[in-house]
């Protein structure tokens, strides 16, 4: 009798196995699934909160459509990217190799494909910006685009007036409208070193193509400006006097 009873209760076991096994391999599917989605979650409030925190709205309804707005942004900005990334980083290679060699043709050649990968996102870009400047002010949105490229616009520029003082008022208009179309570029990247990579791009024009037309030698204005910078180093450490950052304006 006992034999029967333990023959019984080992198939109940084994037919209730296949629900175990299913309860037991669904668990961990559903707290990857909430990991994943907590991760998400996490990254967004990451990139969301400093843009918040510049703007200073004090208005909770205003606060919370900008946050959703920057929320879908960054949602689309990543599954592009996810879906271009490759592409996009063969042809930034063969930009960093031909201004190596100095072929200013194929250095160009590549800006304009990677121009012309970038311009299918175009459709987000001018929704994001049209969707911000439905609830900001046009100097709120410029917050915003300084916040996602780091200050970049601002950094640069000052550093420009260090290493040509001579700029005029006109110049320095141009100079900056450069440095804001590199912004308006970067704003669609996700990695710095690709935003920095598009304010190179308008470095070169600034420096290439119009300062030297307008009589300017940039290659000489830079060594004197590191001589400048490293002589005042050599001062500081001297006197131990604290030094003072000069900004990111390299090529």
């Amino acid at each position: 009798m006992k034999y029967f009873v333990l023959i019984a209760a080992f198939v109940g076991v084994v037919l209730s196995a296949p629900a175990l096994v299913h309860a037991e391999t669904n668990q961990p599917d559903a707290v990857l699934a909430s990991s994943a989605a907590g991760k998400e979650e996490a990254s967004l409030h990451k990139h969301v909160q400093p843009v918040l925190a510049a703007l200073k709205l004090g208005d909770t309804a205003t606060e919370a459509t900008v946050s959703d707005i920057l929320a879908s942004q960054f949602k689309a900005l990543h599954a592009w990217h996810a879906a271009n990334d490759a592409q996009i980083k063969v042809l930034w290679n063969e930009f960093n190799r031909a201004r190596s060699a100095q072929n200013v043709t194929n250095a160009n050649a590549a800006l304009a494909k990677i121009d012309g990968v970038y311009a299918t996102f175009k459709p987000q870009h001018e929704k994001f910006i049209s969707d911000l400047s439905a609830v900001l002010s046009p100097e709120q949105v410029e917050t915003v685009k300084d916040v996602l490229t780091v200050n970049k616009v601002k950094v640069t520029y000052d550093v420009y007036l260090q290493i040509f003082p001579g700029l005029t008022e006109a110049q320095k208009e141009v100079v900056l409208q450069n440095l804001k179309a590199a912004r308006e570029e970067a704003i669609d990247c996700e990695s710095m070193t690709e935003k920095s990579a598009f304010f190179k791009k308008y470095k070169i024009e600034i420096e290439d193509d119009y300062l030297t037309e307008q009589g300017y030698d940039p290659k000489q204005a830079r060594k004197d400006f590191a001589a400048k910078q490293k002589a005042g180093a050599a001062a500081r450490k001297t006197t131990n006097a604290p030094a003072a950052g000069a900004g990111d304006n390299g090529n």
